[in-house]
């Protein structure tokens, strides 16, 4: 995936900029004249940081609905629940549902989870035989007066003839699970707790280990999945990774690195939108004429690499003031959206205090493929259209809360 090549471009983009520093272009304006004296070298420090809340999960939530009856809960036999949601190639599905005849036994996948795309095309059919009956260790079983016990969750069952539960694939990132309590259950079903996760993640329980205390407990004793269903839902979001941030100066009006409701010029932008590096950009500009490069190296890290929550970059660059400066980076976690500020830049005119420009930063799409639901990522569709403001009707995070970039002028 796109996501996971930035570790590998980026260093490539870090070793383009080191090599535009020996060959002193940044001591060129625009139109290749020297600098005058008086310009220090460094004119500029610049920062960029992902601020992004480092959710755990990607998805979640609690299904109370019932059909095929009274559309109350719990689920008698002969009744459904059904829970929609979105996942990508690199997503689990976990979720939980009490045991009704029980003290605290509840059905749910594997720990870890179950697969959607496994070898990368989605999981589709009846999926039962990957569902199992759980002890969540809380309460002594056949115990009448609810007596608790502390013992690590552990399998009761790996098959059952209660429950049938399904997968669909609805296309464009949707998936609809479907639990269908079979007419001869021994048993109801209670409301559904559940969440989209990562490969290496176990976010409802562990295998021989201790409920975590987060809500599953009430689950499997009372029914009750709204406690567990909150808190995973809480934990779950968009994140995404800032790609390398490639930068170029130039004068009033000039666009070097996009047209706005333009196609793109096929000068590298495509490859900075999709995968990240933005080496080919950069040597574009620069052979256009253009102070340009690009910086990939987090503060603190001693090696090349994308933003992660937390992480940012601190590069300077040589300009004079009044002249304009563009900045291009991708937005990790999508098909071909991108930060940049409007298509001509913005005005070097900051002074030495440190400027929070944020709000000069929009997200564009290259419009050279199809987006997706964002953090999903399961197609790679060329699009044939032209760059423009993100507005595909998905819904993003604000930009304020995924970057923020600040400039000085260096005294």
């Amino acid at each position: 995936m796109k996501a996971l090549r930035l570790t590998m471009v980026a260093a490539l983009a870090v070793l383009f900029f080191t090599s535009c520093e020996k060959e002193e272009m940044m001591e060129m304006d625009d139109k290749g004249a020297m600098l005058p004296d008086a310009v220090p070298a460094k004119m500029y420090t610049i920062t960029v940081e992902n601020v992004s809340v480092p959710y755990d999960y990607f998805e979640a939530g609690a299904e109370f609905g019932v059909s095929g009856g009274d559309e109350t809960p719990p689920a008698h036999p002969g009744e459904t629940i059904t829970v929609h949601f979105h996942a990508g190639p690199n997503h689990k599905l976990s979720f939980a549902s009490m045991y009704g005849a029980s003290n605290d036994w509840f059905y749910a996948p594997g720990d870890d989870g179950i697969e959607l795309f496994p070898g990368g095309s989605p999981l589709e059919g009846d999926i039962t035989g990957m569902v199992y009956l759980w002890d969540a260790g809380t309460e002594v079983d056949g115990s009448t007066t609810d007596e608790e016990e502390s013992n690590p969750i552990g399998m009761v069952s790996t098959t059952e003839e209660n429950i049938q539960v399904l997968l669909d694939y609805e296309g464009e990132s949707m998936f609809t699970l479907t639990i269908n309590v079979l007419p001869g259950s021994a048993t109801p079903l209670s409301p559904t707790a559940w969440v989209v996760h990562s490969m290496d993640l176990h976010p409802i329980f562990m295998e021989g280990e201790l409920d975590y205390g987060m809500g599953l407990e009430t689950l499997a004793e009372t029914g009750n999945a709204a406690p567990l269903g909150e808190y995973l839902e809480m934990h779950s979001g968009y994140v995404s990774p800032v790609a390398p941030v490639l930068w170029a100066i130039h004068p009033k009006d000039e666009m070097p690195i996009f047209t706005n409701n333009t196609s793109d010029r096929g000068e590298g932008l495509e490859l900075l939108a999709e995968t990240g590096n933005p080496g080919d950009l950069a040597a574009s500009l620069l052979d256009m004429g253009y102070q340009a490069g690009a910086f990939a190296v987090p503060d603190g890290q001693g090696s090349a690499g994308p933003l992660f929550p937390g992480d940012k970059y601190t590069f300077s660059i040589d300009a004079q003031p009044n002249q304009y400066l563009s900045i291009a980076s991708m937005l990790g976690n999508s098909n071909d959206i991108f930060f940049a500020f409007g298509d001509t830049g913005v005005k070097l005119n900051f002074g030495n205090a440190e400027q929070d420009i944020t709000d000069e930063v929009m997200l564009w799409d290259a419009g050279t493929e199809v987006n997706e639901y964002p953090g999903t990522k399961s197609l790679d569709e060329d699009e044939g259209g032209v760059v423009r403001m993100l507005n595909d009707g998905f819904t993003y995070p604000d930009v304020n809360e995924i970057i923020k970039v600040t400039i000085r002028k260096n005294k």
